[in-house]
């Protein structure tokens, strides 16, 4: 026999739950649980669809759903039950002391999320430096950031320290971003030479921007060196995810028309002078000699 709807199954003081006001709640649940998917997949197609719509945008939305549907549906499904929501302002109130001291790094995490997605200061797919870790941001959950190294390696770490740390967002305004290379030549080289063929090798390349938006690609002579002379490279590129592989190709490509035009690339180099010297007494070796 199935049991009633008004069947009692817990007994808050004066309040009591009913099977059937349980039902009701779990099914606001529910519906709450299938809207909030139902957006989510909205966002998603909205996304692949519109070329504009970024995907960080479509996780900060989505972010924003889940929040607000998922607090309307709690409070809806609590008021379901016959409640008193004076009972559970005490609760709660109760409550906040003991997270205040044992959940605090917790809801620190917790706002310091909720920062990150609102400022925007740091995205999905961005590319980041946080202390020692350099990587692509994943993921911003509410108590911490997924970066992805260049290993493919996760590194988690505390939506606070997001906030607190100094970052450094290669991907923030804008994709473009500068390269700076170093070429050292020996001592003896045309230097006007290489400046000409470096700045060719520089225009050459296709993700090297030309179109006057940023600085024309340059070349600096540093200074001399020991064993060489210092000569940099400065570039801006369309897309600065691939700086590696441009400094990559670039670097190729310099040691390719240096060897060309027969302009030495030279390597540390110590020269040892040996002198000898003959001891009172003694032969060459400055060893004394023997009697």
């Amino acid at each position: 026999m199935l049991p009633r709807l008004d069947t009692v199954l817990v007994q808050f003081g004066s309040t009591a739950i009913t099977l059937g006001a349980a039902l009701q709640a779990s099914l606001i649940l529910l519906a709450t649980y299938l809207v909030t998917r139902a957006a989510l997949k909205g966002l998603e197609r909205a996304q692949r669809n519109r070329p504009n719509f970024a995907k960080s945008h479509q996780f900060v939305l989505g972010r924003i759903l889940v929040y607000t549907f998922g607090t309307l549906g709690v409070l809806i499904s609590l008021a379901s039950l016959g409640l008193d929501f004076d009972r559970l302002t005490l609760i709660a109130s109760a409550l906040s002391v003991g997270i205040g001291f044992g959940l605090q790094n917790t809801i620190n995490n917790f706002i310091s999320g909720v920062i990150l997605i609102f400022e925007r200061s740091v995205r999905i797919g961005d590319w980041v430096v946080v202390d020692q870790t350099e990587g692509v941001v994943i993921k911003i959950n509410l108590r911490s950031t997924q970066i992805q190294t260049w290993d493919e390696a996760d590194v988690i770490v505390p939506n606070a320290d997001m906030i607190s740390s100094k970052i450094t967002n290669w991907t923030l305004e804008k994709p473009s971003g500068r390269l700076i290379l170093n070429v050292d030549v020996a001592y003896g080289s045309d230097t006007a030479l290489v400046r000409k063929l470096l700045l060719a090798t520089a225009t050459s390349h296709p993700a090297v921007i030309r179109d006057g938006s940023v600085p024309e690609p340059m070349v600096m002579f540093l200074g001399f060196g020991d064993n060489a002379l210092h000569m940099e490279l400065r570039c801006f590129i369309k897309d600065i995810m691939e700086k590696f592989v441009v400094m990559s190709d670039l670097y190729f490509a310099i040691d390719e028309t240096l060897r060309n035009n027969a302009i030495e690339i030279p390597f540390p180099q110590r020269d040892v002078h040996v002198k000898s010297w003959i001891a009172p007494g003694g032969d060459e070796t400055g060893l004394p000699n023997a009697h």
